[in-house]
């Protein structure tokens, strides 16, 4: 009768058990964390480059805003900033835009306030209403295009930045519904046949633009941007 004995190796046992779990444990730990973070850096990186197009089309719609304004001023004007894109990746380097408001200078935000203010004061009342509803049409045009921007792709783009840009376009909005209070003052002025002594809107302006300005501040002070601040031979 032949037979056969099996002897069970309880060390192999356990040392393939230990060694078993470790590389269970590590598999999870690399499926659950490393990929996904390397992963996401991955598509950070790559994303880096869209982020900086469409932040720097914002900035380009802010600066050609403010050049086109109305509001000048010797000190509101006398420097300027000239926006680029980091000088060490000079294979993308490039100029973003030309701001003619030193945006770094706390000077300008009261100075604001007193040029607009100042901008309206001598004028009557009609004439006042025509060039505040130039201005108020010209900053839905600005958020109509800072939307479009930042809508199309808007997952490359931070969701920090996209808010600080959403909330630009939420006081603009704001004034464009208060001004809106104008047309019913219209009728009320054609059925009572009287003169017109006020615009609505016409308090908040100076907010829209201190907002904007704050705005255009943090954007080019992002890490993407290089500056150079200069004197504005220009200003007037």
């Amino acid at each position: 009768m032949l037979i056969i004995i099996f002897i069970f190796d309880w060390s192999a046992f356990w040392i393939n058990l230990i060694a078993g779990s470790f590389y269970f444990l590590a598999g999870i730990l690399v499926s659950i964390w490393l990929i996904p973070k390397y992963t996401l850096r991955l598509i950070n990186k790559k994303n880096i480059k869209y982020s900086i197009t469409k932040i720097s089309a914002v900035i380009q719609e802010l600066c050609d805003f403010i050049t086109e304004s109305p509001y000048r001023n010797d000190l509101l004007n006398a420097e300027q900033i000239t926006i680029t894109t980091r000088l060490k990746d000079i294979k993308n380097y490039k100029v973003v835009s030309l701001c003619i408001i030193n945006v770094f200078n706390k000077i300008v935000f009261p100075k604001i306030h007193l040029v607009i203010y100042g901008y309206y004061q001598e004028r009557n009342p009609n004439d006042a209403y025509k060039l505040v509803a130039e201005e108020y049409e010209r900053l839905k045009q600005l958020r109509l295009e800072i939307e479009r921007i930042i809508t199309t792709h808007s997952l490359h783009i931070e969701d920090e930045i996209i808010l600080k840009i959403s909330n630009l376009c939420f006081v603009i909005k704001s004034l464009e519904d208060k001004f809106e209070d104008n047309i019913l003052y219209d009728e009320l002025i054609n059925a009572t046949n009287s003169e017109r002594t006020g615009v609505f809107g016409l308090a908040q302006l100076p907010e829209v633009y201190i907002n904007l300005l704050l705005l255009l501040k943090e954007l080019i002070s992002l890490k993407y941007f290089d500056i150079e601040i200069t004197k504005n031979n220009d200003s007037i």
